[in-house]
């Protein structure tokens, strides 16, 4: 156990923000070890609501962290819900991540819910690109959704972020969807939107996108479709679209329909004006080289 002094608290009453801050850190650093779980709640409790927001930003990011042990879970919830509409669009970022962090414990999941939706709307395009994001380390790593209804939740949020204005949430969104494809409630619609994102105007989606292709080929309802697009990619004007796409065909090889037309796509790549692309496409052949045609092995 750590002792949560006397001068750490005095710290967070601090006139100096930046000394405020310093209390944060090292409240942030020893969360779960403090003795005193009481006095490092009224002291997050209070940090939330502080006036300078780079001390609310950081108060919020210790109360994601902190809010399984937090004694008061109602009022943390309530800090956390408040922070989600903070003025401050770097309060309301750390508030995405602390409420995906926290969900399994919020006392109020409807609202909580709410809030994430609310915050997929947000005129701020970071914020929505934090969304998706969240989301994503969500799935990945197992943080919330204890139960099928939620994950179901999720997928929704998911799916209405892959239609975003802004191109960077739709990257982000893609990358999203490739952790979600599994708790999809309509692995058919979960497909048409990362069909539709192979097609999108611009090569960062694209390319998120042939890498979340890469990674649930296996899964996808319509091979025959996405292979289509694969091999659509392999041939897209942008290196890095070209790079990731090779990468993935060497991963999907086995699966693909027709290994003759992706083995000719893989031996093009090798001559790629690129020389990432050959390379990687070198790599994938590697990989691909048990399953290619027997016409070609030698």
């Amino acid at each position: 156990m750590v002792e949560y002094s006397t001068q750490i608290h005095e710290k967070t009453q601090s006139l100096s923000s930046s000394e405020r801050v310093k209390a944060i850190g090292y409240i942030n650093k020893n969360i779960r070890d403090f003795d005193d779980v009481n006095g490092v709640w009224e002291d997050l409790h209070r940090l939330t609501q502080d006036e300078d927001k780079s001390v609310r930003w950081r108060a919020t990011v210790a109360l994601g962290a902190a809010f399984a042990d937090m004694p008061d879970k109602d009022g943390a919830w309530e800090d956390l819900h408040r922070l989600t509409q903070d003025e401050d669009k770097r309060v309301r970022s750390s508030a995405v991540y602390a409420l995906i962090r926290a969900f399994s414990f919020v006392p109020d999941k409807d609202r909580a819910w709410e809030d994430l939706h609310r915050l997929t709307q947000d005129e701020e395009g970071s914020i929505r690109r934090d969304v998706a994001d969240a989301l994503r380390w969500a799935f990945a790593l197992g943080w919330a959704f204890k139960d099928v209804q939620d994950k179901g939740k999720a997928w929704g949020e998911i799916h209405r972020l892959t239609q975003d204005e802004d191109k960077r949430v739709r990257g982000r969104a893609a990358g999203a969807l490739g952790q979600a494809f599994a708790y999809a409630p309509d692995k058919y619609m979960a497909w048409e939107d990362l069909h539709r994102l192979t097609q999108d105007k611009h090569k960062d989606i694209r390319r998120g996108a042939v890498v979340t292709l890469g990674n649930i080929f296996t899964s996808v309802p319509d091979k025959d479709k996405a292979w289509e697009d694969l091999h659509r990619l392999t041939q897209d004007k942008h290196k890095g679209v070209r790079w990731f796409a090779a990468d993935a065909l060497g991963k999907v090889f086995a699966s693909v329909p027709d290994r003759d037309n992706a083995w000719e796509d893989l031996h093009r790549l090798t001559q790629d004006e690129d020389e990432l692309v050959r390379q990687r496409a070198a790599d994938a052949l590697r990989v691909a080289y048990a399953y290619m045609p027997e016409k070609d092995k030698t």
